[in-house]
């Protein structure tokens, strides 16, 4: 990616400009690699969130292109979707998802009032704010209490991620992964985080009927290199 699209679109918002790559960003996940890694995520939230029940409503922060929104819809949310780049809340909003909306908004600064959420999400959106501290906290502010919040975020630890910041390309180059000790510190002001990991290397090499279960026992033993880590702390 060139330094143009890497250019700093606002100084308190995304360390990346992701409009330039809005029209070609659900093409990763039409790979096979994308696939299996959609399947192993979408599996360890599914155990962390449960089913919502009827009117329970979601924000999720760094909605891209909606490709999660359709997910958290399914599983029974009303969705409000927020994303700082305005190409990408557009083709969210073509998708027509069904239970969700979509606006351009700051997770910085979200343009919500207090506890207007039953839960709250944000999945690969941490690694590309400029401080993923006041986010969190401002997700925990317009959630309401006795609500949810969730993260997914790609682990520091793994050898995949490892090997994306080693190259140094595109926008893996600036982003920052995190550990699962910092998802840890990062929601214990809020309550006791319940953490899962998930796309282990091995896993991903593996055919989909296997690799659930590839997954699975890697995380009972609880080994570090998930390349995904899902995270939940209930408000």
């Amino acid at each position: 990616m060139t330094e143009e699209r890497l250019r700093e679109i606002d100084p308190q918002s995304s360390i990346v400009d992701f409009d330039p790559l809005a029209g070609q960003y659900d093409q990763w996940y039409e790979t096979a690699e994308g696939r299996q890694f959609d399947r192993l995520e979408k599996k360890a939230f599914r155990r962390l969130i449960g089913k919502a029940e009827k009117g329970e409503s979601m924000l999720e922060v760094g909605t891209g292109t909606g490709w999660w929104s359709q997910f958290f819809g399914e599983l029974g949310y009303q969705v409000t979707g927020v994303d700082v780049a305005p190409k990408m809340v557009e083709i969210a909003r073509s998708k027509n998802i069904p239970n969700a909306r979509f606006e351009k908004a700051d997770g910085h600064k979200l343009p919500f009032s207090d506890h207007s959420f039953s839960a709250s999400a944000a999945v690969t959106t941490l690694e590309f704010t400029r401080e993923p501290e006041t986010v969190v906290r401002e997700m925990v502010r317009c959630t309401k209490t006795g609500g949810k919040l969730f993260l997914g975020v790609l682990n520091r630890d793994a050898p995949l991620n490892k090997e994306r910041k080693e190259k140094g390309e595109g926008v893996f180059a600036p982003a920052r992964f995190f550990t699962v000790h910092e998802i840890q510190a990062l929601l214990a002001p809020y309550g006791k985080p319940v953490i899962k990991q998930c796309a282990f290397s091995l896993s991903l090499r593996m055919p989909n009927s296997i690799a659930g279960i590839a997954d699975d026992l890697q995380a009972l033993l609880k080994m570090s290199s998930g390349a995904f880590i899902a995270a939940r702390v209930d408000l």
